[in-house]
């Protein structure tokens, strides 16, 4: 069984409806761009026919003199920035390049691309103008990493060199130091307190100027022990009656 068709009625009835809601939409954006720009040099009575029509008018309300002459500035001025990472600048750059022409290709975005893009960049990628696009992005992604890691690189050095030196001595490292050098260097600095050693002390007698091993108190020890050896033993005492 075939699909109905609508009857005249309905397909009124519907045509009626787009031109209204046609009618709606052209007259909020009148509204909402007219209150905020000057853009629009009159606003009409005459409701577009069509889509066709209304999307004809509408986009001729925004190329106006003043808008064109706007865009072209923009666009002269639009180049790659310092702080600005390459996902950032394409956008930006596209946004501005399909204002002007709707009908532009990739291949003349990339021409316009290559001229717009910082100078420090370009001269690190390796890829050609008839690259795409997505494999541009990429190598630049790869190009913003190198460089990165390079003034990343600089500022430690630069942190090195600016770092204030500790009692007036600058902080070299000791690897760069030959091993005479570092000696004669570490002995002009020590102070005189650290390099005379304390007097030894005997834990014998408690005296200074010698150990334990070289008391004179040994000496006593071995004269006294030989002395019991070789005398004989004293004679009893004899008891007073």
């Amino acid at each position: 069984e075939a699909f109905p068709l609508p009857d005249n009625t309905q397909f009124n009835t519907f045509r009626d409806e787009t031109q209204q809601e046609l009618r709606n939409l052209e007259s909020k954006l009148t509204a909402a761009i007219a209150a905020k720009s000057v853009l629009w040099p009159e606003i009409t009575n005459n409701t577009p026919l069509n889509w066709s029509q209304f999307v004809s008018r509408f986009l001729a309300k925004f190329h106006s003199p003043i808008r064109v002459a706007q865009q072209e500035h923009e666009w002269s001025e639009c180049k790659q920035k310092d702080n600005e990472t390459i996902n950032e600048f394409v956008v930006r750059l596209r946004a501005i390049w399909l204002e002007q022409r709707v009908d532009a290709q990739e291949a003349n975005l990339i021409k316009h691309l290559f001229c717009k893009m910082r100078p420090d960049m370009l001269n690190l990628m390796n890829v050609s103008r008839s690259s795409t696009l997505n494999e541009i992005i990429t190598e630049a992604q790869h190009v913003e990493e190198i460089l990165y890691l390079r003034n990343k690189e600089f500022r430690l050095r630069q942190n090195t060199r600016n770092k204030p030196s500790i009692n007036g001595h600058n902080p070299t490292s000791l690897m760069s130091i030959p091993t005479r050098a570092w000696a004669s260097n570490s002995s002009k600095n020590t102070s005189p307190t650290s390099t005379t050693q304390a007097n030894p002390t005997c834990c014998r007698c408690c005296e200074t100027d010698h150990y334990a091993p070289n008391c004179p108190l040994n000496d006593s020890r071995r004269t006294f022990d030989s002395f019991d050896n070789n005398t004989k033993p004293l004679p009893p005492r004899s008891k007073n009656n």
